[in-house]
């Protein structure tokens, strides 16, 4: 495949953008990828084509982290839940310690945060 400008010369890269085969002389690297030299509109279109990979790439990460959330929340609720439970099974002196009424508003506002976004 021989340059878009220069048909004298092998390509080395394609645009990015507008799809043109380009010579070291008119190629350049932009974001990861190569695009015409000088050429605001072939960068400008790149930019586009690069928020659309990191909004569709950052999506799933996105939701995992909710996930991880509630999923945290859940598992230190059910750790107040059984711990509660076993204080009312064994004398306790004091009932509901402060560090487990602090768990259980931690756990709650994991989950909360989780589902909400």
């Amino acid at each position: 495949m021989k340059c878009y400008n220069h048909h004298d010369r092998d390509a080395f890269a394609v645009c990015k953008a507008c799809g043109k085969a380009l010579c070291l002389e008119c190629a350049e690297e932009y974001k990861n990828s190569f695009v015409c030299r000088g050429s605001e509109e072939c960068r400008h279109v790149a930019d586009v084509d690069y928020r659309h990979y990191f909004i569709e790439n950052s999506d799933g990460a996105f939701k995992f982290y909710r996930f991880m959330l509630v999923l945290l929340g859940a598992f230190l609720l059910g750790f107040v839940v059984v711990k509660s439970f076993l204080c009312f099974m064994l004398p306790c002196p004091f009932g509901m310690s402060l560090e487990t009424i602090l768990i259980f508003i931690l756990a709650l506002l994991l989950i909360i945060k989780g589902c909400k976004g």
